[in-house]
């Protein structure tokens, strides 16, 4: 070709079809839905899309890279409250946290994934991110309380969001221990200066 210029490489295979991997995320967020994480099947998940296995492993390489997007794409972030006091807004959060690490079809989600990324780094890293995204209102809520003179300038706020949640994920996963409004209150008050 003229100046150097190389030919384009044809595209191989089929083209994607369009809105088929929101078929199949949408087939995803219902199955996790009806049967949980350890009930979703690939072969079950494919049924329910409409699509071959093949179809679903050419765009997600693991069920659990699949669920790190469907989460990405149904989990809305928590909307940051504003009552007016940093008292008022951790407490607005946990309640808001207590509904979303409650008892439900999609409540042993968290659990498998974090079991499977122990053996996978790029689940861990996808689940990372996830987890990042997800601290963003509790660090505005915190950096808010800071601006308002109510926490102290040197407030540790990346301590307090592993704290809140690290307390939340450890109740969910290996304690039992209840998730409601007097453990949200003896949080908030063990965090507050």
């Amino acid at each position: 070709m003229p100046g150097g210029a190389t030919k384009p490489r044809p595209v191989r295979g089929r083209p994607r079809t369009v809105g088929l991997d929101a078929a199949i995320v949408a087939a995803a967020v219902e199955l996790l839905g009806e049967v949980g994480m350890v009930g979703l099947s690939m072969d079950l998940l494919a049924q329910r899309a409409g699509v071959g296995k093949a179809t679903i492993y050419r765009r997600w390489e693991s069920k659990e890279q699949l669920v790190i997007d469907v989460l990405q794409a149904i989990v809305e972030p928590s909307p940051t409250p504003d009552t007016g006091t940093v008292v008022g807004d951790l407490t607005a959060y946990t309640r808001m946290m207590v509904e979303r690490f409650g008892q439900g079809r999609m409540s042993d989600v968290l659990p498998h994934l974090i079991e499977a990324s122990c053996y996978d780094d790029q689940l861990r890293a996808s689940l990372d991110d996830y987890s990042r995204q997800r601290q963003t209102t509790l660090r505005a809520i915190l950096r808010r309380g800071i601006e308002r003179g109510e926490l102290p300038k040197d407030y540790d706020v990346d301590l307090v969001v592993d704290t809140v949640l690290g307390a939340f994920v450890y109740r969910r996963l290996m304690s039992g221990a209840p998730l409601n409004e007097a453990f949200s209150k003896r949080l908030i008050a063990f965090v507050l200066p």
